[in-house]
This record gives C-alpha cells, structure tokens and sequence, in this order.
C-alpha cells in the first residue's frame, strides 16, 4: 500500500509539473491534455492489478481447499520457504491418547488416577483431559484442587487436601528436586522406547508412579512428510517429548530433516529463530496453544483449524488456517504458482510504462500529440494482459 501511494504521488508530481510546463508555453488545453496523458501513461494501475488480482484469484482457489487466508501476501512467501516446522502430537499422530501403563510405587493403580486426576481437573492439554476423563469413567471419588497451575509442557500443579501435587513430564519434576525411585526412571526407559508418553505423579518432593499413554501414529502424516520431502523443503519437528523419544520418532518418520526434544514453548520459538538466523525461510505449522509461540516467530504461519480454544485464538491470526495437515501441499502449490505469474505480471506493468510513458512526455517538449484516449486504450490493452494472466492461478 505505502509502495502504491508513493508511485501515486509521484505520478501526480510528474504529470502536474509538466501541465505546468505545457501552460506557460501552448496554453490552457495543451496543458490540460499533456498532464492528463502524462498522468494515465504513469498510473500505477498495472503494477497494482498484477498483485493484487493474483492474489485474490488465488485466495479464491484456496478456498475451495477449504483453506482460509487471513494474509494473500504469505503466498509470496511462502514459495520460497525451504523449512517446514510442526509439532509432534495432533500432527503427526491421532491426536487420541489413551492410557497403557499405570506404574504405582507404594499404592494402588486406582490412587495413582485419582491422585492425577485430582490434579488434572481444570487442565487443558489433551493428555491432562485424558487423565481426568479416564478416572470419571472409573468412577474413582475424586477431589477439587484449592489452587491450580498448568505450566505448558512441562505439567500440572495442584493444592489438593493441602497436598501438593504435580503431575507431570519428568525433567520438569527433576528440576524441582522431585525424588524419582531408580525403579521408575528404569520404566520410564522403557515406555519411552515403545514411544509413549509418560508423565510422572508426585505429592510433594516423592514421585508416586507413572502414567504412560498412547497416541496412535498416523498414516497420513507419513505421506504428507514424504510429499514435503520431495518438494525440496527440510523438516524441524519441535516437541516436548524427552530426548529419549528421538530415535523412536526418528524411525517411525525417517523422512523427518530435524528433531529437537524436550522443548517448553519458549523453546520451540528459540528452534525458529535459531533457524532463521542461519538465513533459512521457516514456515510453522501449529496444533494447540503451546505451538504459538513458535507459530509467531516463523516467516508464515499455519494454524490447524479449530485447534485453540477460543480464548487462546482471540489474539492469533495466523497467515493460514488448514482444515488438515494435507492442506498445506496445495497451498505450497498455489504459492508457486503466484510467483510465477507476479514475474509475467510485472515485466508486463513494466513494458506498459516503457512504451506509454516516453511518448507522453516527449509530447511536453515536441510538437506532436499524445491523446489521453490512447493512454487509455494501452493502459486498458496491459491490464487485460495482466488480468488473463493472473486467471492461471484459478
């Protein structure tokens, strides 16, 4: 916009400085047909149709993808991305947990629930809603917490019968100086080969067990990496997942470029940045609210739809919202597509200037004529070149 408005004024100043000119030399009418000649010629009409059509023609073919574009100019961007960031879980699995394992030390497996349970009332994060649903399901008697925190991918910590309880990944309970028996670190090993995800249960600075869930792998997350792959672009797969989890994803996607574990939210944005100081173009792709803080450190931005609770969304607008993860494949499409025809665009609001600008201005100085009816029709000539061109992108 401030790029069109200045060429606007400069066409002003140009056409309005050489009317002047006509006026002081043929008169009133001369100068009149001159600086309207000079003005049509030097419109930035051209240069402003081979973008923003383009844009809006293919703003109108994403949506048939049903793919929302809160941003057209993304689409520039975009074809030049050479990195693709995602998270792990809801991504590139089901987003369906479940409950495998429940490790209890000293108590039973039925306390071990409740006690997360308790803890995980109010949570938001889809392993904490599990925990909690599984025990409402059980029927386990359970407890409101008098304080509440949940910290982004690191865990729960509650108040609860002046207990204090913390439910959550085990490096997180570790840098609280939470006691974890060699027996539990020994099964936490080993739910972590099996890629599940594992969180701890303390009541104070004592772990009481484990809960180890489980979130299907999903199919079509394979072939969309393997598609990506083969469209040139790198993967950075950012997830709060412990490092002992790397090879198994590593296997279960070896199309995967980058892995980085164990990362807050903060961490991830870090990832981002850290990637795009090494002059790499980083696009992101989220799927819940500890997926924003990367999401607004990247070059474009996707948001899976309906991912974030409202109150989560109301401050986001990502470039791009993905009815599913396959979406992002046409939208990488069309981009490239964008470029290509904003190139033909611009070379042809170029040689519209070239050939309609010289002879209006040679008209100031010399006694031949330029109409501004002929400025008009080669104006009108470029811009249905540019019109039928950006058609390509529907």
């Amino acid at each position: 916009m401030r790029q069109t408005l200045l060429l606007l004024l400069l066409d002003v100043l140009i056409s309005g400085a050489l009317g002047g000119y006509v006026f002081f030399t043929r008169g009133a009418d001369a100068a009149f047909m001159t600086g309207l000649s000079v003005f049509i010629a030097s419109s930035p009409i051209c240069l402003v149709m081979a973008s923003a059509f383009t844009l809006q023609m293919a703003g109108r073919k994403l949506k048939k993808f049903g793919v929302t574009v809160n941003n057209p100019d993304a689409l520039k961007i975009l074809a030049d991305v050479n990195v693709l960031a995602l998270p792990f879980n809801r991504v590139l699995t089901d987003g369906k947990f479940f409950i495998t394992d429940l490790v209890p030390q000293a108590m039973s497996q039925a306390n071990l629930l409740k006690l997360a349970a308790d803890a995980e009332r109010d949570a938001q994060h889809i392993i904490g809603r599990m925990i909690f649903d599984t025990a409402v399901i059980r029927e386990l008697p359970l407890n409101r917490a008098k304080e509440s925190r949940e910290l982004p991918a690191r865990g729960v910590e509650a108040l609860v019968n002046d207990t204090v309880i913390r439910v959550g990944n085990p490096a997180w309970l570790e840098s609280l100086n939470v006691s974890i028996s060699a027996n539990l670190r020994t099964r936490i090993d080993q739910l972590l080969v099996k890629g599940k995800s594992v969180v701890v249960v303390a009541t104070g600075r004592l772990a009481r067990g484990l809960i180890a869930l489980k979130d299907e792998l999903s199919p079509a997350a394979k072939k969309f990496l393997g598609a990506v792959r083969r469209g040139g672009l790198e993967i950075l797969l950012l997830t709060a997942q412990p490092k002992k989890m790397s090879n198994r994803i590593a296997k279960d996607f070896p199309t995967l470029t980058h892995i980085r574990t164990n990362l807050t939210p903060e961490g991830k944005a870090r990832e981002v940045q850290i990637f795009r100081a090494k002059g790499n173009i980083v696009a992101v792709i989220a799927a819940d609210a500890n997926d924003l803080p990367a999401l607004l450190s990247g070059d474009v931005s996707f948001m899976l739809a309906d991912s974030l609770a409202p109150e989560d969304s109301a401050d986001v607008a990502p470039d791009f919202e993905l009815p599913t993860l396959e979406s992002f494949l046409p939208v990488r499409d069309v981009a490239l597509k964008v470029i290509s025809v904003l190139k033909l665009n611009r070379r042809l609001a170029l040689a519209s200037w070239v050939i309609l600008i010289p002879p209006a201005i040679a008209s100031a100085f010399l006694p031949i004529s330029f109409h501004p009816l002929v400025a008009t029709v080669g104006v009108a000539i470029f811009s249905s070149l540019i019109v039928a061109n950006s058609l390509r992108t529907r």
